[in-house]
Protein backbone atom coordinates (compact mmCIF):
# COMPACT_ATOMS: atom_id res chain seq x y z
CA UNK A 1 0.00 0.00 0.00
CA UNK A 2 2.80 2.32 0.84
CA UNK A 3 4.32 1.65 -2.56
CA UNK A 4 1.01 2.39 -4.29
CA UNK A 5 0.66 5.63 -2.36
CA UNK A 6 4.15 6.64 -3.38
CA UNK A 7 3.34 5.82 -7.02
CA UNK A 8 0.14 7.82 -6.79
CA UNK A 9 1.95 10.74 -5.30
CA UNK A 10 4.50 10.66 -8.07
CA UNK A 11 1.79 10.25 -10.78
CA UNK A 12 3.11 6.99 -12.14
CA UNK A 13 -0.15 5.05 -11.90
CA UNK A 14 -1.92 7.41 -14.31
CA UNK A 15 0.89 7.10 -16.83
CA UNK A 16 0.79 3.30 -16.64
CA UNK A 17 -2.96 3.26 -17.19
CA UNK A 18 -2.62 5.60 -20.20
CA UNK A 19 0.06 3.35 -21.67
CA UNK A 20 -2.18 0.34 -21.28
CA UNK A 21 -5.11 2.10 -22.95
CA UNK A 22 -2.94 3.19 -25.90
CA UNK A 23 -1.64 -0.38 -26.32
CA UNK A 24 -5.18 -1.75 -26.38
CA UNK A 25 -6.26 0.83 -29.00
CA UNK A 26 -3.33 -0.06 -31.26
CA UNK A 27 -4.22 -3.76 -31.03
CA UNK A 28 -7.84 -3.00 -31.95
CA UNK A 29 -6.72 -0.97 -34.98
CA UNK A 30 -4.52 -3.85 -36.11
CA UNK A 31 -7.41 -6.27 -35.73
CA UNK A 32 -9.72 -4.05 -37.80
CA UNK A 33 -7.02 -3.43 -40.43
CA UNK A 34 -6.36 -7.09 -41.00
CA UNK A 35 -9.96 -8.28 -40.71
CA UNK A 36 -11.40 -10.51 -43.45
CA UNK A 37 -13.85 -7.82 -44.53
CA UNK A 38 -11.14 -5.21 -45.12
CA UNK A 39 -8.84 -7.71 -46.80
CA UNK A 40 -11.64 -8.69 -49.18
CA UNK A 41 -12.38 -5.04 -49.93
CA UNK A 42 -8.72 -4.31 -50.67
CA UNK A 43 -8.40 -7.38 -52.89
CA UNK A 44 -11.51 -6.76 -55.12
CA UNK A 45 -13.27 -3.50 -54.24
CA UNK A 46 -15.82 -3.84 -57.09
CA UNK A 47 -17.21 -7.14 -55.84
CA UNK A 48 -17.38 -5.75 -52.35
CA UNK A 49 -19.34 -2.69 -53.47
CA UNK A 50 -21.75 -4.85 -55.49
CA UNK A 51 -22.40 -7.10 -52.54
CA UNK A 52 -22.83 -4.08 -50.30
CA UNK A 53 -25.33 -2.56 -52.73
CA UNK A 54 -27.23 -5.85 -52.91
CA UNK A 55 -27.50 -5.87 -49.15
CA UNK A 56 -28.78 -2.32 -49.17
CA UNK A 57 -31.30 -3.15 -51.88
CA UNK A 58 -32.55 -6.15 -49.94
CA UNK A 59 -32.99 -3.99 -46.89
CA UNK A 60 -34.89 -1.35 -48.86
CA UNK A 61 -37.25 -3.77 -50.65
CA UNK A 62 -39.61 -3.75 -47.71
CA UNK A 63 -40.09 0.02 -47.97
CA UNK A 64 -40.61 0.20 -51.75
CA UNK A 65 -43.89 -1.68 -51.96
CA UNK A 66 -46.08 1.38 -51.66
CA UNK A 67 -44.35 3.29 -54.49
CA UNK A 68 -44.56 0.55 -57.17
CA UNK A 69 -47.78 1.80 -58.71
CA UNK A 70 -46.48 5.37 -59.18
CA UNK A 71 -43.21 4.16 -60.65
CA UNK A 72 -45.06 1.91 -63.14
CA UNK A 73 -47.01 4.90 -64.50
CA UNK A 74 -43.88 7.00 -64.83
CA UNK A 75 -42.08 4.13 -66.56
CA UNK A 76 -44.84 3.82 -69.15
CA UNK A 77 -44.62 7.57 -69.97
CA UNK A 78 -40.84 7.38 -70.25
CA UNK A 79 -41.11 4.39 -72.58
CA UNK A 80 -43.47 6.31 -74.88
CA UNK A 81 -41.11 9.31 -75.04
CA UNK A 82 -38.17 7.03 -75.74
CA UNK A 83 -40.10 5.28 -78.52
CA UNK A 84 -40.82 8.65 -80.16
CA UNK A 85 -37.17 9.63 -79.88
CA UNK A 86 -36.04 6.35 -81.39
CA UNK A 87 -38.50 6.73 -84.26
CA UNK A 88 -37.27 10.27 -85.04
CA UNK A 89 -33.64 9.19 -84.91
CA UNK A 90 -34.37 6.26 -87.22
CA UNK A 91 -36.07 8.57 -89.71
CA UNK A 92 -33.10 10.93 -89.66
CA UNK A 93 -30.72 8.04 -90.21
CA UNK A 94 -32.77 6.79 -93.15
CA UNK A 95 -32.85 10.27 -94.70
CA UNK A 96 -29.09 10.58 -94.29
CA UNK A 97 -28.56 7.21 -95.93
CA UNK A 98 -30.81 8.18 -98.85
CA UNK A 99 -28.93 11.45 -99.40
CA UNK A 100 -25.59 9.61 -99.25
CA UNK A 101 -26.85 7.12 -101.81
CA UNK A 102 -27.93 9.94 -104.14
CA UNK A 103 -24.56 11.66 -103.89
CA UNK A 104 -22.77 8.38 -104.60
CA UNK A 105 -24.96 7.77 -107.64
CA UNK A 106 -24.30 11.28 -108.96
CA UNK A 107 -20.55 10.78 -108.49
CA UNK A 108 -20.71 7.47 -110.33
CA UNK A 109 -22.60 9.07 -113.20
CA UNK A 110 -20.02 11.84 -113.43
CA UNK A 111 -17.17 9.39 -113.46
CA UNK A 112 -18.91 7.18 -116.01
CA UNK A 113 -19.43 10.05 -118.45
CA UNK A 114 -16.72 9.58 -121.01
CA UNK A 115 -16.46 11.01 -124.49
CA UNK A 116 -16.86 8.19 -126.93
CA UNK A 117 -14.87 8.42 -130.16
CA UNK A 118 -16.87 8.81 -133.35
CA UNK A 119 -17.19 5.86 -135.61
CA UNK A 120 -16.09 6.24 -139.24
CA UNK A 121 -19.72 6.45 -140.35
CA UNK A 122 -20.55 9.18 -137.81
CA UNK A 123 -17.40 11.07 -138.74
CA UNK A 124 -18.28 10.95 -142.44
CA UNK A 125 -21.80 12.13 -141.64
CA UNK A 126 -20.49 15.05 -139.57
CA UNK A 127 -18.07 16.12 -142.30
CA UNK A 128 -20.86 15.99 -144.89
CA UNK A 129 -23.05 18.22 -142.69
CA UNK A 130 -20.20 20.69 -142.28
CA UNK A 131 -19.62 20.82 -146.03
CA UNK A 132 -23.31 21.35 -146.72
CA UNK A 133 -23.68 24.13 -144.10
CA UNK A 134 -23.39 27.83 -144.95
CA UNK A 135 -22.69 30.96 -142.90
CA UNK A 136 -24.31 34.39 -143.21
CA UNK A 137 -23.05 37.64 -141.73
CA UNK A 138 -25.33 40.22 -140.07
CA UNK A 139 -23.64 43.63 -140.14
CA UNK A 140 -26.33 45.15 -137.95
CA UNK A 141 -28.71 43.62 -135.44
CA UNK A 142 -31.84 45.50 -134.35
CA UNK A 143 -31.29 47.18 -130.98
CA UNK A 144 -31.78 44.97 -127.95
CA UNK A 145 -32.90 41.97 -130.01
CA UNK A 146 -32.24 38.74 -128.14
CA UNK A 147 -30.61 35.71 -129.79
CA UNK A 148 -33.64 33.45 -129.41
CA UNK A 149 -35.83 36.09 -131.09
CA UNK A 150 -33.40 36.38 -134.00
CA UNK A 151 -33.31 32.61 -134.37
CA UNK A 152 -37.09 32.49 -134.32
CA UNK A 153 -37.35 35.07 -137.13
CA UNK A 154 -34.73 33.40 -139.35
CA UNK A 155 -35.99 29.85 -138.78
CA UNK A 156 -39.14 30.77 -140.75
CA UNK A 157 -37.07 30.78 -143.94
CA UNK A 158 -34.40 28.11 -143.32
CA UNK A 159 -33.10 25.70 -140.70
CA UNK A 160 -30.76 27.55 -138.35
CA UNK A 161 -27.77 25.93 -136.68
CA UNK A 162 -25.28 27.81 -134.53
CA UNK A 163 -25.16 31.55 -133.84
CA UNK A 164 -22.52 33.96 -132.60
CA UNK A 165 -23.47 37.53 -131.66
CA UNK A 166 -21.03 40.24 -130.61
CA UNK A 167 -22.14 42.60 -127.82
CA UNK A 168 -21.40 46.30 -127.92
CA UNK A 169 -18.35 47.95 -126.40
CA UNK A 170 -18.29 47.65 -122.58
CA UNK A 171 -17.58 51.38 -122.26
CA UNK A 172 -20.75 52.24 -124.17
CA UNK A 173 -22.73 49.74 -122.09
CA UNK A 174 -21.40 51.23 -118.87
CA UNK A 175 -22.26 54.77 -119.95
CA UNK A 176 -25.74 53.71 -121.07
CA UNK A 177 -26.43 51.93 -117.78
CA UNK A 178 -25.19 54.95 -115.87
CA UNK A 179 -27.48 57.51 -117.51
CA UNK A 180 -30.48 55.34 -118.42
CA UNK A 181 -32.53 52.61 -116.80
CA UNK A 182 -32.03 50.17 -119.68
CA UNK A 183 -30.01 47.18 -118.45
CA UNK A 184 -30.47 44.93 -121.47
CA UNK A 185 -27.65 43.61 -123.64
CA UNK A 186 -27.27 45.22 -127.04
CA UNK A 187 -25.67 43.16 -129.83
CA UNK A 188 -23.89 44.90 -132.69
CA UNK A 189 -23.11 42.18 -135.26
CA UNK A 190 -23.31 38.43 -135.62
CA UNK A 191 -22.85 35.26 -137.66
CA UNK A 192 -25.54 32.66 -138.29
CA UNK A 193 -24.95 29.13 -139.56
CA UNK A 194 -27.61 27.47 -141.72
CA UNK A 195 -27.84 23.74 -142.33
CA UNK A 196 -28.07 24.17 -146.12
CA UNK A 197 -25.83 26.69 -147.87
CA UNK A 198 -28.20 26.97 -150.86
CA UNK A 199 -31.02 28.05 -148.58
CA UNK A 200 -28.65 30.44 -146.82
CA UNK A 201 -27.66 32.05 -150.11
CA UNK A 202 -31.24 32.50 -151.31
CA UNK A 203 -32.28 33.79 -147.87
CA UNK A 204 -29.53 36.42 -147.88
CA UNK A 205 -30.47 37.58 -151.38
CA UNK A 206 -34.15 37.73 -150.49
CA UNK A 207 -33.99 39.37 -147.03
CA UNK A 208 -31.14 41.84 -147.52
CA UNK A 209 -32.42 45.43 -147.14
CA UNK A 210 -35.97 44.20 -146.55
CA UNK A 211 -38.24 45.17 -143.70
CA UNK A 212 -38.50 42.69 -140.84
CA UNK A 213 -42.24 43.21 -140.62
CA UNK A 214 -44.52 41.07 -138.50
CA UNK A 215 -47.00 42.62 -136.12
CA UNK A 216 -47.23 46.39 -136.08
CA UNK A 217 -46.98 46.46 -132.29
CA UNK A 218 -43.60 44.74 -132.45
CA UNK A 219 -40.52 46.81 -131.66
CA UNK A 220 -38.76 45.45 -134.74
CA UNK A 221 -41.53 46.02 -137.30
CA UNK A 222 -39.79 48.95 -139.03
CA UNK A 223 -36.25 47.53 -138.76
CA UNK A 224 -34.33 46.36 -141.85
CA UNK A 225 -32.37 43.16 -142.48
CA UNK A 226 -28.67 43.62 -143.31
CA UNK A 227 -27.50 40.11 -144.14
CA UNK A 228 -24.88 38.73 -146.50
CA UNK A 229 -23.90 35.20 -147.47
CA UNK A 230 -20.19 34.34 -147.04
CA UNK A 231 -19.08 31.90 -149.76
CA UNK A 232 -16.44 29.28 -148.87
CA UNK A 233 -16.64 30.33 -145.24
CA UNK A 234 -17.21 27.72 -142.53
CA UNK A 235 -17.89 27.86 -138.83
CA UNK A 236 -14.41 26.61 -137.89
CA UNK A 237 -12.90 29.62 -139.71
CA UNK A 238 -14.92 31.91 -137.46
CA UNK A 239 -13.85 30.05 -134.31
CA UNK A 240 -10.21 30.18 -135.38
CA UNK A 241 -10.45 33.92 -135.94
CA UNK A 242 -12.10 34.46 -132.55
CA UNK A 243 -9.49 32.38 -130.71
CA UNK A 244 -6.68 34.17 -132.56
CA UNK A 245 -8.06 37.59 -131.61
CA UNK A 246 -8.50 36.47 -128.02
CA UNK A 247 -4.92 35.22 -127.80
CA UNK A 248 -3.61 38.39 -129.45
CA UNK A 249 -5.56 40.45 -126.92
CA UNK A 250 -4.15 38.43 -124.04
CA UNK A 251 -0.61 38.72 -125.43
CA UNK A 252 -1.00 42.47 -125.81
CA UNK A 253 -2.31 42.73 -122.28
CA UNK A 254 0.63 40.73 -120.93
CA UNK A 255 3.14 42.91 -122.79
CA UNK A 256 1.48 46.07 -121.49
CA UNK A 257 1.54 44.75 -117.94
CA UNK A 258 5.21 43.80 -118.27
CA UNK A 259 6.05 47.25 -119.68
CA UNK A 260 4.16 48.92 -116.84
CA UNK A 261 5.99 46.84 -114.24
CA UNK A 262 9.36 47.70 -115.80
CA UNK A 263 8.52 51.40 -115.84
CA UNK A 264 7.33 51.26 -112.26
CA UNK A 265 10.50 49.47 -111.19
CA UNK A 266 12.71 52.02 -112.98
CA UNK A 267 10.76 54.88 -111.41
CA UNK A 268 11.22 53.43 -107.93
CA UNK A 269 14.94 52.99 -108.55
CA UNK A 270 15.23 56.62 -109.67
CA UNK A 271 13.36 57.74 -106.57
CA UNK A 272 15.77 55.79 -104.36
CA UNK A 273 18.78 57.29 -106.16
CA UNK A 274 17.33 60.78 -105.76
CA UNK A 275 16.82 60.19 -102.03
CA UNK A 276 20.40 59.00 -101.65
CA UNK A 277 21.72 62.00 -103.62
CA UNK A 278 19.73 64.43 -101.48
CA UNK A 279 20.99 62.75 -98.32
CA UNK A 280 24.61 63.09 -99.50
CA UNK A 281 24.09 66.75 -100.36
CA UNK A 282 22.61 67.44 -96.93
CA UNK A 283 25.50 65.64 -95.27
CA UNK A 284 28.08 67.63 -97.21
CA UNK A 285 26.27 70.86 -96.44
CA UNK A 286 26.29 70.07 -92.72
CA UNK A 287 30.01 69.25 -92.88
CA UNK A 288 30.78 72.53 -94.67
CA UNK A 289 28.81 74.50 -92.11
CA UNK A 290 30.66 72.76 -89.30
CA UNK A 291 34.03 73.50 -90.96
CA UNK A 292 33.16 77.18 -91.41
CA UNK A 293 32.44 77.56 -87.72
CA UNK A 294 35.86 76.19 -86.70
CA UNK A 295 38.79 78.68 -86.87
CA UNK A 296 42.01 76.97 -87.71
CA UNK A 297 45.42 78.48 -86.74
CA UNK A 298 48.62 77.63 -88.59
CA UNK A 299 52.15 78.24 -87.34
CA UNK A 300 54.06 80.17 -90.01
CA UNK A 301 57.81 80.11 -90.30
CA UNK A 302 59.81 83.27 -90.46
CA UNK A 303 60.98 84.63 -93.78
CA UNK A 304 64.49 83.64 -94.82
CA UNK A 305 66.73 86.57 -95.67
CA UNK A 306 68.92 86.12 -98.71
CA UNK A 307 71.74 88.22 -100.14
CA UNK A 308 70.29 88.34 -103.58
CA UNK A 309 66.90 89.87 -103.79
CA UNK A 310 64.86 89.11 -106.85
CA UNK A 311 63.19 92.48 -106.71
CA UNK A 312 66.45 94.40 -107.10
CA UNK A 313 68.05 94.75 -110.58
CA UNK A 314 71.04 92.60 -111.47
CA UNK A 315 74.52 94.10 -111.16
CA UNK A 316 76.61 94.63 -114.25
CA UNK A 317 79.74 92.47 -114.68
CA UNK A 318 83.03 94.21 -114.18
CA UNK A 319 86.11 93.79 -116.38
CA UNK A 320 87.94 91.76 -113.73
CA UNK A 321 85.13 89.26 -113.57
CA UNK A 322 85.09 88.98 -117.34
CA UNK A 323 88.83 88.32 -117.47
CA UNK A 324 88.58 85.63 -114.81
CA UNK A 325 85.80 83.90 -116.64
CA UNK A 326 87.69 84.10 -119.90
CA UNK A 327 90.70 82.41 -118.33
CA UNK A 328 88.49 79.65 -116.86
CA UNK A 329 86.68 78.75 -120.06
CA UNK A 330 89.61 79.24 -122.41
Amino acid sequence: MADQVKKDLLGLTEEVEQDRQSDSEIEQERDTRFSTRNLRKAHNPIDFEDSHQEDDSDSNDDYSGSDDSDSDNNDSDDDAVQDNRFSQSELQQEEGKASDAKTEESKRKRTKRKVKPLTPEELAKFEAEQKRAGVCYLSRIPPFMKPHRLKELLSKYAEVGRMHLVPEDPKITKRRKKYTKNRRINYVEGWVEFKDKKQAKTLAEHLNMKQIGGKRKSNYYHEMWTIKYLPKFKWNHLMEQITYEQRAREHKLRTEIAQATRENKAYLQNVEHAKQHKALQKKRKREDEADSDVKRTFKQREKVKRDHDATQPKRAMTEDMKSVLANVFS
